[in-house]
């Protein structure tokens, strides 16, 4: 590459700062200037800039001469300053796997928005939030690591990438919708993380002396199945077996290695059975491929109510094997050639799964999926009612993620608005945090504001946004015009 001008480093700037400036990559500007060690640069040295820019970012301003002084309030700290603080604190608790993802960050951040952060102040209407941490319980971890363990990585995968303040707040970027809906997930994941396994509490139930999941209405007869991953994706919806394709997309050698030992053959019957259902069945019309949907169309019919009450009877035996409900992608494989079919959060499967859940490619591919199947989806909405607040839409997403994109759930938020009378679309965030609020206390109201019946389960998970436990809910408010 040929230098172009010479740059003077300046008090305070790094390999990676001067690389970001100019858009270029940071390794092609040291071995230019033949650096090994980046953190020998001295002031006033001269360096030479290499003329070829990252693939499509845009050409930063290089900076007037002499010191500038930092605007008040606005963190100058780069990403790539940033994610290296990150880094020393990975090692320091001997999270190894974070530099290769911590450099992928680095380069996509430049590649796909070299930005300039403007010192602008968000509006006056901003109330900021004060977080108390509360850790909450959670079980079932398999692994022997624990939640903070879990948080801790989220912070260092995702970084503190500085918020982009333009005139009408901040700019949601993939980095912030990731942010949010990684808020989300600990509403929903174990000591696991991106492993996190529910395997088919929901059909388990509490009778019996059960542990499962109650307060469902298809307990003890229809199976989900396996429920993964960072927002626990359902095998029996088929979004199990979309991010699985996601993940192979992502890194197939991986996939294969992971997922069938090493069989591309058994890895592929895994994501037929999670997507089409198994092949021997596909073609089968007695046997729904959703258990969960074909529920919904028989609940209050005579077969429905006939098997809620055997379901609820005396004994387990009263609802016999044989008219449990299992959709076509509900069904057991063989984890090896030639061995015995099992369910696939059984076993080797089980393994496998939560091995998964440690691959980095993998990881990103659970978040990318959560944001372009479900958090894009419900940015429509939400920019039609001036949602601009991280802990609104990460309710919203959260309930989109629980009762599916468009349900009555979904759009949970608004109903409440509507019936504490707050107008829409919303005009300041005082009247988001009024309806946030009042979902997070239902529960002590029996499970309602007002008409509005708002599940345990939602005022929950506001609750535990509230707390922002790992601080990816930014205090200001969003541009909605950056919703796309």
């Amino acid at each position: 590459m040929t230098p172009t001008k010479p740059h003077p480093v300046a008090r305070g700037e790094t390999m990676s700062s001067i690389a970001k400036l100019y858009a270029v990559d940071a390794h092609a500007l040291a071995k230019e200037n033949g650096i090994v060690d980046w953190n020998k640069l001295r002031e006033k040295q001269i360096l030479q800039i290499p003329e070829k820019r990252l693939h499509n970012a845009p050409l930063a301003v290089a900076p007037k001469s002499g010191p500038v002084a930092p605007a008040k309030n606005v963190d100058t700290k780069t990403f790539s300053e940033s994610a290296d603080a990150l880094l020393a604190k990975g090692k320091a608790i001997s999270l190894g796997w974070l530099n290769e993802l911590l450099q992928k960050l680095r380069t996509d951040s430049a590649n796909e928005h070299v930005q300039k952060k403007e010192a602008v102040p968000v509006p006056a209407q901003v109330t900021p939030a004060r977080h108390t941490p509360v850790p909450p319980r959670r079980r079932g971890s398999r692994s022997g690591r624990t939640l903070d363990d879990v948080k801790e990585q989220l912070k260092l995968k995702l970084g503190r990438e500085p918020h982009v303040v333009v005139f009408n707040g901040v700019m949601l970027s993939e980095n912030e919708k990731k942010q949010i809906v990684a808020s989300v997930a600990l509403c929903e994941m174990n000591a696991d993380g991106f492993g996190s396994m529910n395997s088919d509490q929901e059909f388990v139930g509490r009778k019996y002396g059960a542990s499962g999941i109650g307060g469902l209405s298809y307990s003890r007869i229809v199976h989900i199945g396996l429920s993964y991953g960072v927002i626990q994706y359902t095998q029996d919806s088929g979004s199990l077996g979309r991010v699985l394709q996601k993940m192979y997309e992502k890194n197939h050698s991986k996939f294969d290695e992971i997922f069938g030992a090493g069989d591309a053959a058994i890895a592929t019957s895994l994501r037929t059975l999670t997507t089409a259902g198994r092949p021997d069945l596909q073609e089968n019309a007695q046997v729904p491929l959703s258990g969960q949907a074909y529920w919904n169309s028989i609940r209050t019919t005579p077969a429905g109510r006939e098997l809620t009450a055997l379901a609820n009877g005396d004994t387990k035996s009263d609802l016999p094997v044989s008219r449990e409900i299992r959709g076509k992608r509900v069904q057991p494989i063989p984890a090896v050639r030639g061995g015995p079919a099992i369910d696939i959060w059984e076993g080797e499967w089980k393994g496998r799964f939560l091995a998964a859940g440690q691959i980095i490619d993998f990881q990103e591919a659970q978040l990318e999926f959560a944001v372009s199947e479900y958090f894009n989806h419900i940015l429509p909405l939400a920019k039609e009612n001036k949602v601009r607040s991280a802990m609104a839409l990460g309710l919203i997403a959260a309930c989109a993620i629980r009762g599916g994109v468009g349900s009555g759930l979904s759009k949970l938020f608004y109903k409440v608005a509507e019936e504490l009378h707050i107008a829409l679309p919303f005009d300041n965030s005082d009247d988001e945090k009024t309806c946030f609020d009042a979902i997070a206390a239902a529960s002590i109201q029996r499970n309602r504001v007002g008409a509005v019946r708002v599940p345990e389960d939602e005022s929950r998970r506001a609750r535990l946004l509230r707390n922002d436990e790992i601080g990816f809910l930014t205090e200001d408010l969003y541009d909605i015009s950056t919703y796309g």
